[in-house]
């Protein structure tokens, strides 16, 4: 498997934005209006999935909070305004910098991640991670799940986003497995595209639901509300819960 981790380095240092959130508005130096609804959105996806965690499984302390897979910060600067102590995660230390260029003003310690999660101390009253774990590789994605779940205080919530089906016939498939699992597959389709060989990609992984589920059962999570999503040519799901 070509490596994600390269990848999305590359991203954070070309192309930032698109990369947290694929929308032509948000490509090279976008628009001050652009760039405004960027992180306006970052801020109500951020109060909806608080208010949907509250409603569903009661009130969550309000101490601290992960935000795993943080990028430019679109998610954790508004985690800021609802918690305490705000920890941003991510693998790509050209994201972390514009991440913290972002945040001035706010209390948010960044870090850089590995599988690991050897950056982290201690657990969190919430974690949430958007958008992130459908672009790592599933074994290397569900070990960071598990990491991140046992981080979870006891009754504390969590919001992890994955994704579980790619919708595309054989072609498409095969042309996805020659860009992702074979060497230089990845530099011979961007220079038969017309791009740089070196111009990153992003990986659109298929989790197994039912090994998710598992997984937050053995933590200690009782029921979940899972929320269905449509990315193009993609299922995905939300995972809302609360830990026992």
């Amino acid at each position: 498997m070509v490596s994600s981790d390269r990848n999305w380095q590359a991203w954070g240092e070309s192309d930032p934005y698109y990369a947290v959130l694929t929308d032509p508005r948000f490509r090279g130096e976008s628009s001050e209006a652009a760039r405004q609804d960027f992180f306006d959105g970052g801020r109500a996806y951020i109060d909806d999935t608080l208010a949907r965690v509250e409603m569903h499984f009661g009130s969550i302390a309000r101490e601290r909070a992960l935000d795993f897979g943080c990028g430019v910060g679109r998610l954790t600067i508004p985690l800021a305004q609802h918690f305490t102590s705000v920890t941003g995660l991510d693998i790509s230390s050209a994201m972390l910098e514009e991440a913290h260029r972002n945040s001035a003003g706010f209390a948010i310690d960044y870090r850089l991640s590995d599988d690991r999660l050897t950056a982290l101390d201690g657990t969190f009253d919430f974690i949430n991670s958007c958008i992130v774990l459908q672009h790592i590789p599933i074994e290397r994605g569900m070990v960071l799940l598990d990491g991140l779940l046992a981080r979870v205080r006891p009754a504390g919530g969590c919001a992890i986003h994955l994704s579980i089906k790619r919708r595309q016939n054989r072609r498409q498939e095969l042309l996805y497995a020659v860009r992702h699992r074979i060497p230089g597959g990845q530099a011979l389709l961007n220079l038969l595209s017309g791009k740089s060989a070196k111009a990153p990609v992003m990986q659109m992984n298929e989790y197994s639901l039912a090994d998710v589920i598992r997984l937050f059962n053995v933590h200690g999570f009782g029921d979940l509300l899972m929320r269905y999503g449509d990315h193009g040519e993609v299922d995905t799901v939300l995972i809302l819960a609360r830990r026992r």
